[in-house]
């Protein structure tokens, strides 16, 4: 009896570990392969020209030495969203800060569209979320054909708000957080009065190494700041099968997540070189040569656990890149609102990340907020002799009328 019992824990332990291990494997579904046509793919170059242009702009700013954090195409395809509508040289703006100038309307939508229903399902072992939505105020007339695009070509969630009720501001909150599961709680913490629509785009990510490190092998290690100093902090550690490039001008470094559907490039300049001279070199056709470089292989991987939370307005990055019409009082927001009268008034930006042992979580809203365009201020000064009439203004009946000359003149 003491033998069968001895069996019966045995097995049980064997079990457990059995399944304990499987838990912690990749899931063997091997996803789709995104295709994309000809015309998709020179927009797909469009959208990183677009990335290495905002970057090195939000970058050149950034002179604290802070971390930074952008979601590019949650940016890109927000203002895809809002570009449909914008009409003229407004329109023509936008596109070509996107990288879109050389295609027409429906295909840039038919490429956001692509994207959004593909991108989630192409492994199964990577969460990625992206929702759109439209919110505009419910006294202010929207044309059906720009909520009608916005929802079948993007997938948003389309309503009207009461935006005088405070409660409006947690609803818009409430959804992007739902989105970016809590990772990103607040896009805006109140509503003006000049405000009459958001469009907001959120996406998340989270996906697992597809070979994780060992949490036992993470280790304090030292890390240099950009000015010389140093800090202690946790770095991973592994004897990793991944792609990678060193010479004298940088290391270069891939970790594919599972099924390498998607993977994580480390740029990283040699010590003494400043990163933002690195960035500064970044565009299309110089990441395309780095990424031309890498090999694969195995190598003893250490890189930094880190997180965190970035937010920024893209406002005036964008105007330098060639929209300035679209936040001015010139621009052509007319398949909005046919009166026009409305203008981009901010693009704000918030994004997430945190890299561990298992994986990558990270999440990006983008709020475009529009608004109405400035009502002129005519200066109007009566400064010289001047004729005057009071008159019924229903019959136009003149009751009085006279001339001025001298306003200080008192008496006869």
């Amino acid at each position: 009896m003491k033998h069968f019992f001895k069996l019966l824990t045995l097995a049980f332990i064997l079990t457990l570990a059995a399944a304990c291990k499987k838990s912690n494997n990749v899931n063997p579904g091997k996803g789709i392969e995104l295709n994309l046509s000809t015309t998709q793919l020179q927009q797909a170059s469009g959208n990183n020209d677009f990335t290495f242009n905002l970057f090195r702009s939000v970058s050149s700013g950034n002179t604290s030495g802070s971390n930074l954090m952008l979601s590019p195409l949650s940016v890109s395809m927000d203002l895809g969203m809002t570009s449909n509508g914008a009409n003229g040289a407004t329109l023509d703006s936008i596109r070509s800060a996107l990288g879109f100038g050389n295609f027409t309307q429906d295909e840039v939508n038919s490429y956001y569209n692509k994207l959004i229903t593909e991108l989630p399902v192409l492994d199964p072992n990577t969460s990625l979320k992206i929702a759109n939505s439209i919110w505009y105020r419910q006294d202010f007339s929207v044309t059906p054909s720009f909520l009608n695009t916005g929802n079948t070509s993007y997938l948003a969630a389309v309503q009207s708000l009461d935006f005088t009720n405070p409660n409006s501001v947690n609803t818009i909150n409430t959804w992007v957080s739902d989105q970016t599961n809590g990772k990103i709680s607040k896009v805006i913490s109140s509503i003006k009065s000049t405000d009459l629509m958001f469009l907001i785009n959120a996406i998340y990510f989270k996906s697992i190494w597809a070979n994780k490190f060992d949490p036992a092998s993470t280790k304090l290690s030292s890390f240099v700041l950009p000015d010389n100093s140093e800090i202690e902090t946790n770095f991973m550690n592994g004897h990793i099968a991944c792609n990678f490039f060193k010479n004298q001008d940088a290391t270069i470094l891939e970790l594919p997540y599972a099924n390498n559907k998607y993977s994580m490039v480390f740029v990283m300049p040699p010590t003494g070189q400043s990163l933002n001279n690195l960035v500064s070199t970044l565009n299309s056709t110089t990441w395309a040569a780095l990424i031309g470089k890498l090999s694969g292989g195995s190598a003893d991987v250490s890189i930094p656990k880190f997180q965190f939370s970035y937010a920024t307005s893209l406002k005036n990055q964008l105007s330098a890149m060639g929209m300035g019409i679209a936040f001015s009082d010139s621009a052509n927001f007319t398949h909005i609102n046919p009166a026009g009268n409305l203008k981009i008034t901010d693009v704000k930006h918030n994004t997430y990340i945190a890299v561990d042992e298992a994986g990558t979580e990270a999440a990006a809203a983008t709020t475009v907020i529009v608004g109405p365009t400035a009502i002129a201020n005519y200066q109007l000064t009566i400064d010289h002799p001047f004729f005057f009439a009071i008159r019924e203004m229903k019959s136009g009946l003149i009751v009085f009328a006279g001339t001025v000359n001298n306003p200080a003149q008192t008496g006869l």
